[in-house]
């Protein structure tokens, strides 16, 4: 656990300045005398705090804004292009990568493939390589970046930036932020769950703005899950919370990459395409698929081909039981529906909405909605960026944090 820093002036002046540039960030435009009925300090303190902020650039004060009578007031905004994060997505077979800035928008992003074997050392050497690729075409010095978001599958120690175990990448006990250290000294790398950053961009850009409990679910190549309750995410007691794919859905099924057999996973995703192909195979039924990742089936479907269309729908009916699942379990506000699957939802989307709504609080006319994200495929990379944002932004009450203001 960490250690709460000592009360005194130093901690109150900190807590302070972040009270009032988070507010600066969250309005975007704002007064002086508004802030100071929000953080009810008075204008002598207020005063001193944008003083400091404006000369450490993070904040300007400009534009005016209108008036009833008499001298119109200047607002106070916040500099998001005062420094940049580096987020990152490892997917199986290729590499995402962004610069973003303070606000995680997307200002440059580049899709790198997978290094062959994909061993930790040499996928993190192609993410340095391809980051400082990114900074020279934007012409920004390497001091400008003030962190690394990085979004993997699997078990993380998100304390440590260790994946304690991906099976999807045939990763265990990776080291994979002290890997950066060497090239990017004294920047925080931080290390989530895929599906947890997605959630992160939700919360803070997407559907979740207004809501406090949803679940984000991913369908694509794999399965994911995460929970969102009161507006944070719940990482279970070891950071593992939202093995979602795992959860036993036939007994004897299927064997699953994780070790277990029946796994939702392999009969909710691209799994169970390529699990039926086989299948297929022996009874020499007649169809146009000739590669089952989830792309070709879609297309195949959409092309008028039975075979496919049978097997994406029956996916979507297997996640519909899911989500049921999802649903009675936790009796969220929303379920959110992301990944790349969802290029084609229109083929899958009703059969997991017509199973799904049949759910325990239905009988009783609560409505859980089911919806399509409205971010794009870039969120992943928002999310990454926000694990860093949230944290050099958070007051800083605890010795070990690593802030944005010093």
């Amino acid at each position: 656990m960490s250690e709460l820093r000592k009360g005194n002036k130093e901690l109150i002046k900190d807590i302070n300045r972040y009270t009032v540039l988070n507010l600066i960030r969250e309005k975007g435009a704002i007064t002086r005398t508004e802030i100071a009925k929000r953080c009810d300090f008075g204008m002598s303190t207020l005063t001193y705090i944008l003083e400091d902020l404006q000369a450490s650039g993070l904040i300007s004060e400009g534009g005016e804004i209108g008036s009833t009578g008499g001298r119109r007031a200047k607002v106070l905004t916040f500099n998001r292009d005062f420094a940049y994060i580096a987020s990152v997505k490892i997917e199986e077979e290729r590499i995402l990568l962004a610069l973003t800035d303070l606000d995680a928008t997307v200002i440059i992003d580049e899709v790198i493939g997978f290094p062959e074997h994909g061993m930790p050392e040499k996928v993190a050497e192609a993410i340095m390589a391809q980051i400082h690729v990114l900074l020279k075409k934007k012409k920004l010095e390497q001091k400008r970046l003030m962190g690394i978001g990085i979004a993997v599958s699997g078990l993380v120690n998100r304390k440590e930036g260790v994946v304690i175990r991906s099976t999807m990448l045939g990763w265990e006990n990776v080291e994979l932020a002290n890997m950066f250290a060497t090239n990017f000294p004294n920047i925080p790398v931080l290390v989530d769950k895929n599906i947890n950053c997605y959630a992160q961009a939700e919360l803070f850009l997407g559907e979740g703005r207004n809501i406090s409990n949803f679940v984000c679910i991913s369908v694509g190549a794999g399965l994911g899950l995460s929970t969102v309750i009161n507006r944070h995410i719940y990482y279970g007691s070891h950071g593992g919370a939202g093995e979602f794919g795992h959860t036993t859905f036939q007994v004897n099924g299927y064997p699953c990459h994780c070790g277990q057999d029946g796994c939702l996973e392999m009969y909710a995703s691209e799994f169970y395409f390529h699990n039926k192909k086989q299948e297929l195979l022996e009874k020499k039924v007649e169809t146009t698929i000739t590669d089952f990742h989830f792309e070709n089936v879609a297309k195949a479907a959409e092309n008028g081909d039975e075979v496919a269309l049978k097997l994406i729908q029956t996916m979507g009916e297997n996640l519909g039981y899911g989500i049921r699942n999802l649903i009675n379990t936790f009796n969220p506000e929303k379920v959110i529906i992301a990944g790349e699957g969802l290029h084609h939802a229109d083929l899958f989307i009703e059969n997991i909405k017509e199973i799904a709504n049949k759910n325990f609080f239905s009988e009783v006319a609560i409505e859980t909605q089911i919806t399509e994200t409205a971010l794009g495929d870039l969120a992943w990379l928002q999310g990454a960026a926000l694990l860093v944002i949230n944290q050099i932004f958070q007051v800083p009450i605890y010795e070990s944090n690593q802030t944005l203001l010093k």
